[in-house]
């Protein structure tokens, strides 16, 4: 489950010295929470891009029929509320979405534990090599070996005590 809050803005200035205001989105996904900054444009472009692959809520206006723009507690509550619409009310979370709350390891769809997702682990060719090292190794097996010096090998040992209990 995703949940998203916009609970601030934050204002960002550019080269020219020129002002803008960003909302703080932010994601809260697996446990892990996260932010991202959006201008309002980037909502409406979000917007332009949901309604070409999903039915989507109204974007909410920027301005108040009764006043000049609206408050901006106001607008970012509104802004929430949209994206948080969008994630209930579709089972698959559309892609552009995720890519703009940046969530890159997002699973759609009820997938979460049948056997069928757990044979397909199964059947994927996972051919990558692993970062490991060995630590300890034996050129022959040490529990059969005969110690060559008459001083006793503590790592020896020690490996064959966690290894076979006596």
């Amino acid at each position: 489950m995703i949940e998203v809050s916009i609970p601030s803005m934050e204002k960002e200035v550019d080269e020219s010295g020129k002002s803008r205001k960003l909302f703080r989105v932010e994601v809260l996904f697996n446990g892990r929470k996260h932010f991202v900054l959006r201008r309002n444009s980037e909502f409406q472009t979000l917007h332009r891009k949901l309604r070409k692959i999903i039915q989507t809520p109204d974007l909410p206006s920027k301005r108040n029929p009764h006043l000049r723009t609206k408050p901006l507690q106001q607008r970012s509550q509104e802004l929430e509320d949209y994206v948080q619409d969008i994630i209930y009310q579709n089972e698959d979370v559309p892609q552009v979405l995720l890519d703009f709350l940046h969530l890159k390891h997002f699973h759609t769809g009820n997938k979460v534990s049948s056997m069928e997702s757990l044979d397909d682990l199964d059947s994927r060719d996972y051919s990558y090599p692993l970062p490991n090292q060995r630590v300890a190794g034996f050129f022959l097996d040490p529990y059969l070996s005969d110690r060559a010096s008459g001083l006793p090998d503590v790592v020896v040992d020690g490996v064959l005590q966690g290894l076979y209990p006596r």
